[in-house]
């Protein structure tokens, strides 16, 4: 079972992203445009992500793959580079082809109502033998004029120190510290400072993050599965999500369900039979049946949306919750009620950010503009990110009121 505790106490305020399939060039949200390592020309406005963050766009622009970005240092995080790149078909298929450098990431992530702040990046190369490594790995604190320790790490050489407050990194001498794994990061190796506990944070954003891209008709049984969050980008099984919440919630579980029925539409009451532990049983009690119904006669629609809900319930939730095209297989009310639980969601103090990435137009216009990142493809053919706020179609605050915000300014662009 993952760690929690620190889990959700820190935001992800931005990241971009160099090189990785069509991100080019990328950046969403605040990217730390002094940090001293990074040569930062992404004309990213330095507008902090909030609780709830939506990217939208054409097919093929870009918005899985950001998404996959993440994912891959997460991966990186947990299996090593060489993982993270053969499971995604090596290094050139990730490639952004005809560019030059190497594939680099990097996020900007906060305590909350604190001054404290720690950026971090990460470089991925390849060797002529077609083997990746880490080619450079910073990490940093920037806590205004005060002192702050850095990591760095490049071509296996790590070093641990602090700055004085007006010392530029460039003119002050490194202590290298031997680091001879190419593989896996060092953020996982490194031991959390107790001056600083969003490192531990953000350590923990990599191990915990969850990606929801829920397929509800294979996963109607509910057979022998290891308990898991819901984080393949390939669908899950409902049975890993129960065992998961059974695993967790054992002793408030009939809370939690019942909080995740209060949540949902026609559903009165949800039940579940785990007597049998190789085979756990979930039946929902509908408003017009007298009898509950168990998962296998519950529509797709629903069903998804039960996976949605418990994440949204969850007492201690990942601090990042992604949910991949959320829309499909939801009716009209079903997708209304899916959008008023994640704005009560934003509205809780959980900590816990929600990214959803969404085609639907009716998706986005219940969105604020702030909170809308629109992906288009440029005349190369990578990835060019906006905020929606941001274009040049908003004229005035009275714009922002139009229910229809999107379907007016964007959809006549594309």
């Amino acid at each position: 079972m993952p760690q929690h505790g620190t889990v959700g106490e820190a935001m992800l305020e931005g990241f971009w992203v160099r090189n990785f399939k069509s991100l080019k060039q990328v950046g969403i949200g605040t990217c730390f445009p002094k940090f001293v390592y990074v040569e930062d020309d992404t004309n990213v406005l330095p507008y902090a992500l909030g609780p709830v963050t939506l990217f939208t766009g054409a097919n093929g622009t870009g918005k899985s793959s950001a998404v996959d970005a993440v994912n891959f240092v997460s991966d990186c995080y947990r299996y090593g580079a060489d993982a993270a790149v053969l499971k995604r078909g090596g290094y050139d298929a990730i490639y952004s082809q005809g560019s030059s450098g190497l594939i680099s990431f990097g996020f900007q992530y906060r305590q909350p109502n604190e001054t404290e702040a720690v950026t971090y990046a990460v470089s991925i190369d390849c060797s002529k033998h077609k083997v990746p490594y880490i080619e450079t790995e910073i990490l940093a604190y920037q806590r205004g004029k005060e002192s702050l320790p850095v990591m760095f790490l490049q071509n296996s050489a790590k070093s641990i120190r602090y700055l004085a407050p007006d010392e530029k990194v460039t003119n002050a001498e490194l202590t290298k510290i031997e680091f001879t794994d190419y593989n896996h990061l060092g953020l996982a190796a490194l031991d959390s400072h107790p001056k600083f506990p969003v490192l531990q944070s953000l350590r923990l954003f990599f191990e915990n993050w969850t990606l929801c891209h829920f397929t509800p008709d294979p996963a109607r049984g509910l057979d022998k599965a290891l308990p898991h969050r819901q984080e393949s980008p390939h669908g899950v099984s409902l049975s890993g999500v129960v065992r998961y919440i059974i695993k967790r919630y054992k002793n408030n579980l009939r809370a939690l369900l019942k909080r995740v029925a209060e949540a949902m539409p026609n559903i009165e009451q949800i039940f579940l039979d785990d007597s049998d532990p190789s085979k756990p049983q979930l039946s929902f009690q509908l408003s017009d049946r007298d009898v509950p119904v168990p998962i296998t006669h519950i529509s797709a629609g629903t069903v998804r949306l039960f996976t949605y809900f418990i994440l949204l319930q969850e007492t201690e939730p990942a601090p990042l919750v992604v949910f991949e095209e959320p829309e499909n297989g939801l009716d009209r009310q079903l997708r209304t009620r899916m959008l008023e639980e994640i704005s009560l969601f934003a509205g809780r103090e959980t900590g816990t950010q929600i990214l959803v990435n969404t085609h639907h137009p009716a998706v986005v216009n219940a969105m604020p503009p702030s909170q809308v990142w629109v992906f288009e493809k440029d005349r190369d053919g990578f990835t060019a990110v906006e905020r929606a706020s941001d274009s040049i179609m908003f004229e005035s605050e009275s714009d922002y009121s139009d229910p229809e915000w999107f379907s007016i300014h964007f959809d006549v662009k594309r």
